[in-house]
């Protein structure tokens, strides 16, 4: 594994089928940007192949199929352009499950977009993630967890991706890029530790994308005007308002400044949270509601997101 924050996480799932201890399904988070998706490639194929050591051969016929990507006992199911995984589809998914492999080895399933199952999907899935076929592993992806059903995420094994340290990530990208870092590479690691494999683009090419959670952060313990929210910008401030609440859970909680992505501004967010008496429940409230109109818009077309948005930054106020 090259990412070194992802070693730990590697070791454990290595470790664990080599004792035979592997659980049937896991749920990983879809963070592209920590390298969930380099994680899962090299885990299928780890599973895949039929001579596996600390990871897949590459050279055994298991191996070969899944490189040509046309591997008998591989699965994988997602979403079609965002609309919901259909029970249809994992029915379709189930049928073929109760095949033998092809390969004399393990069946991979990776379920993509698992937070956009249909109920019916979800609870079609309940049976097979209780009882499984022998040698059937499930890698279910989901960009949040917390919107896959209960059931469902109860009958699977969470892995969480590591995030790095700042020393970590300061290491890495010195070494990637062949060179000593700038201050504003220094600061730019604490404020996108948990997005390393973007800072990298983003510190080859010179071109930072626009701090959306800073923009925010400042008008809010300034009490500048708020950020006017369009509908081409909606999802940019709807994240950075989870992040920014998730900074705040982080500050009140009295995390080290090496834990926070804004260490400078940790006097401030103090005394606006003293000012305002908000505690974690009043932060971690407002985190769900940012879940609540995520989902809300998602699932339906006609609901003003910048309104509601913005009704909810006027509560903090």
């Amino acid at each position: 594994m090259s990412l070194p924050w992802l070693r730990e996480n590697w070791q454990q799932v290595v470790r664990e089928q080599q004792q035979g201890k592997l659980a049937h399904a896991y749920c990983v988070p879809w963070q592209v940007d920590l390298g969930s998706a380099a994680f899962v490639e090299e885990w299928i194929k780890l599973l895949l192949c039929t001579q596996p050591q600390k990871r897949a051969c590459g050279q055994c016929k298991s191996c070969l199929l899944h490189k040509a990507g046309n591997h008998p006992d591989f699965y994988a199911v997602g979403s079609n352009e965002g609309r919901v995984i259909s029970v249809d589809q994992i029915r379709e998914l189930l049928g073929k499950l109760q095949h033998t492999p092809n390969q004399a080895g393990a069946k991979v399933v990776w379920l993509q977009d698992a937070e956009k199952l249909s109920v019916t999907a979800a609870n079609a899935l309940l049976k097979t993630l209780e009882e499984p076929t022998r040698d059937t592993y499930f890698i279910v992806t989901p960009e949040r967890t917390e919107r896959l059903l209960p059931t469902l995420r109860s009958r699977m094994q969470l892995l969480r991706i590591n995030i790095p340290t700042v020393a970590e990530i300061e290491r890495w990208l010195a070494q990637k890029l062949a060179r000593v870092l700038s201050d504003a590479e220094l600061q730019a690691c604490q404020r996108y530790r948990q997005r390393p494999l973007a800072l990298l683009e983003w510190a080859k090419s010179g071109d930072y994308p626009r701090d959306y959670v800073a923009e925010l952060s400042a008008a809010v313990l300034t009490n500048a005007p708020l950020p006017s929210v369009s509908k081409s910008d909606f999802q940019d401030w709807l994240l950075a308002t989870e992040q920014w609440l998730q900074e705040l859970v982080r500050v009140q909680q009295g995390l080290a400044g090496h834990d926070l992505l804004m260490a400078e501004q940790r006097s401030a967010q103090q005394q606006f949270l003293r000012n305002k008496n908000y505690n974690v429940t009043d932060l971690s409230s407002w985190l769900q509601l940012c879940y609540s109109i995520r989902q809300q818009t998602n699932e339906q077309s006609g609901l003003n997101g910048p309104l509601l948005l913005q009704e909810l930054w006027m509560r903090w106020l």
